[in-house]
């Protein structure tokens, strides 16, 4: 005896149910269910809703106002960027590290729980301070967190850990950790200008 698979014919551009595309199949595959499910289960729905359109805005941290209790005494900004490069071999001081040290160190406060969002512009980086133990991918179009916590000052050096690309070899960070006075002090003068 041959075996003949149901058809199901449509138009050409026309769309089907799902329901209507799975019942040849269950009654083909499974003749003895294919009549009790047709009269006690639920019939397969569209739970998407097809009506609803989802709203997309722009939205930046501008937007939102900043609750007055954390303006309170809040004599500094929580966030401030700058461009740190690379110092040239014929600017080297006596002292200075050739291809770690940098034009303008990133200053951070000791004793205090700092957080880095990173990301990348370009290319993939990687965001590395070893003696601080922080190491993370910087990507564009994605932000990666990492906490820190220093607990004693001084000078530390880090520099990308990731192959750039042509022209992106040596990229240092160095971080120069104080105590919160003396950053407080030095966080209002870059607030200033």
């Amino acid at each position: 005896q041959a075996c003949t698979f149901p058809r199901l014919s449509l138009a050409p551009g026309s769309l089907v149910p799902l329901g209507a595309m799975l019942g040849p199949l269950k009654s083909f595959f499974w003749p003895q269910r294919a009549g009790a499910e047709s009269s006690g289960s639920p019939a397969i729905e569209n739970l998407g809703g097809q009506g609803r359109r989802s709203r997309v805005q722009d939205v930046r941290a501008e937007d939102y106002a900043t609750p007055e209790k954390y303006l309170e005494g809040a004599e500094i900004p929580t966030f401030y960027q700058f461009q740190s490069n690379l110092v040239a071999d014929e600017d080297l001081k006596p002292g200075m590290i050739r291809n770690l040290e940098v034009d303008k160190r990133l200053t951070l406060p000791t004793r205090t729980h700092i957080r880095f969002l990173v990301t990348g512009q370009d290319v993939l980086h990687s965001f590395s301070i070893p003696s601080l133990g922080l190491k993370t991918d910087a990507t564009p179009g994605r932000i990666n967190r990492i906490n820190t916590f220093i607990q004693r000052e001084g000078v530390f050096y880090g520099q990308c850990s990731e192959l750039c690309g042509t022209l992106h070899g040596f990229m240092p960070i160095v971080v120069e950790a104080v105590s919160p006075e003396t950053y407080a002090a030095h966080a209002r003068k870059w607030y200033k200008e």
